[in-house]
Formats: structure tokens, sequence, C-alpha cells
């Protein structure tokens, strides 16, 4: 049956997790786009990301990446900087309305991982993270 097939059950969290976090994301006044708060978590965690950091760590194509940090500069999210290293390369760090915007996604991000865990042990969370993360791995060693 599909609903027994990993990469249907797959699709499907992915896709229930995508509405709950765009709805919950809604209810809290919290007006991004479909992608950005990956890209403001992401910032939250790792402020001065290459936008080739920020398409790996949220597995978006670096086209939708540059196009989701324009429009967050625009909205006045992020702001580019030259990378100190490489001048041909830039660094995208959080503007302070995007720190605040970012905690509050951080904040309905905890919400929709406690609606997905509900009904399991704190022992079967820690399992089924690790597991996904192996999950991760595997398909990036395939990208």
């Amino acid at each position: 049956m599909v609903d027994e097939e990993l990469h249907f059950l797959l699709i499907q969290c992915y896709n229930y997790n995508n509405r709950l976090l765009a709805r919950k994301t809604t209810a809290a006044g919290l007006h991004l786009l479909s992608g950005q708060p990956k890209i403001l978590e992401c910032l939250w965690e790792a402020d001065g990301s290459t936008p080739g950091d920020l398409s790996r760590h949220c597995a978006l194509d670096k086209s939708t990446i540059t196009s989701l940090v324009s429009k967050m500069e625009e909205q006045g999210l992020v702001f580019r900087r030259a990378h100190s290293a490489d001048r041909r390369s830039v660094r995208i760090f959080l503007t302070e309305r995007g720190r605040k915007l970012a905690a509050a996604v951080k904040q309905v991000g905890y919400a929709v991982d406690e609606c997905a865990l509900q009904d399991l042990s704190p022992e079967e969370q820690r399992t089924l993270i690790a597991l996904l993360g192996r999950v991760r791995r595997a398909f990036e060693e395939e990208m």
C-alpha cells in the first residue's frame, strides 16, 4: 500500500508540515513567502551565511535563494555584505527586524515540532530525529 511506502510518507509529512507552518506563521502575523521562514531560521543559527550555504542547508536551489533573499532585503529582513575573503561572494546577515522575525519563526517551528512529535516518547523522538538525519545524509550524497 502506498501509505506504507517511505517516499509517499515523506511527501505527506512534508506537505502537512509546510501547511501547518504556513497556517501558524500567518496566524502569528508573520507575513512571509514560502521558503523565507527556512532562511530566517538558518540565518538565526548561522548569521553571515553565503547563498551557497543557505542553498545547501535549506535544500533550495541557489536561484530560489537569490530570489527570496532579494525580496527579504526589500522587506528589511536581511542585508548583504561582501565576503571578506572573496569579494565576488556575499554573506547574508539578519537585520534587527529580521532577527525578531526569526525568533518568532523559531517559536512557530517549535509548535509544529510539538504537534508532529506529540504521540512519541522522548526516546522515540530522539530516534526519529537521528534516523531522519541519516536519511537526509543519504539523499545529500545522491545529489
